[in-house]
């Protein structure tokens, strides 16, 4: 009898993190209805990722690229 009993406390334990785990599953899936922030480039307007936002300096990587090819060519001349 204390086996059975064992059994089910263990199936009861096993059902238990499964229903759990579902319930988040659910709840992370919900998150996806939510409308992201979206991130434009301060120069041209273009959208562009969250990523690319913060490495960038708030720019696409083609002004980021133009303005940095800018001050290095007013740093240096046209020597690059």
């Amino acid at each position: 009898m204390f086996h059975n009993f064992l059994v089910l406390s263990v199936k009861l334990v096993v059902l238990a993190k499964f229903l759990k785990n579902s319930q988040n599953k659910k709840d992370a899936s919900n998150l996806g209805n939510y409308e992201k922030s979206k991130y434009y480039c301060s120069v041209c307007g273009r959208e562009i990722s969250e990523e690319d936002y913060e490495s960038y300096d708030g720019m696409c990587w083609e002004c980021w690229d133009d303005q940095l090819t800018e001050e290095s060519d007013d740093m240096f001349g046209d020597v690059m």
